[in-house]
């Protein structure tokens, strides 16, 4: 192949990276609605589980801090839409933004790199974001870190989930888990195009130094 050839297989590359980008965009907004809903009926199910299983600390507690628990509860719910986009705004998590590095594009392995750590950043925004709910419970006596294993402290003293998210009686663990799915497909599209481009490069560059051999 000549360097003109290559050069047309690079400019479509570059057309196929520009379409995987948009794709991971066009998810972030669907990531924002999902998981709102998704720490939502978590929310709800978590306060539910917390005051049954603790009903001697429910029927102990003072109504007017009953109450107050309440207000701070649908704060909560209220404020969420707010809270997770703002959390999801995070740049560490969508890595289809950043440029891979060459020495990166090496091994073709990287995409599995890639996409661990978009997971493991997408799983603290959900820990630090049902840790809202932790902290009210642990504030009106409900959790005692120290005994209950599902949560732990962070640096920061904010709680947060340690244990596997649940599924059973939430509706939209499916659909949050499927989004997940499509933003790790995008990632190994990104590392592939991006491989197959700096090939095309590099190829490029060895058929003008070849064609500028022949030439003298």
């Amino acid at each position: 192949m000549s360097s003109q050839d290559y050069e047309r297989v690079i400019t479509q590359e570059r057309k196929v990276l520009v379409t995987i980008k948009e794709h991971g965009e066009k998810l972030i907004p669907e990531f924002k609605k999902i998981m709102t809903l998704y720490i939502y009926e978590w929310s709800i199910n978590l306060m539910k589980r917390y005051m049954t299983a603790n009903s001697e600390i429910t029927k102990n507690l003072d109504p007017q801090k009953l109450e107050e628990m309440k207000r701070e509860f649908k704060g909560i719910l209220e404020t969420l839409p707010e809270t997770t986009g703002k959390r999801l705004d995070d740049a560490q998590i969508w890595l289809h933004r950043y440029e891979i590095p060459d020495y990166e594009l090496a091994d073709l392995t990287y995409s599995y790199q890639l996409e661990k750590r978009s997971q493991k950043w997408i799983n603290q925004a959900i820990r630090e974001l049902i840790g809202l709910v932790g902290s009210l419970l642990i504030k009106y006596g409900f959790i005692e870190v120290e005994n209950d294993y599902e949560w732990e402290m962070t640096t920061g003293n904010i709680p947060q989930y340690s244990y596997e998210f649940p599924s059973r009686g939430i509706e939209h663990h499916q659909a949050l888990s499927k989004l997940m799915e499509r933003y790790k497909n995008i990632l190994i599209e990104y590392v592939y195009s991006s491989h197959n481009l700096l090939k095309a490069e590099e190829a490029k560059k060895s058929a003008e130094a070849d064609e500028f051999h022949d030439q003298i």
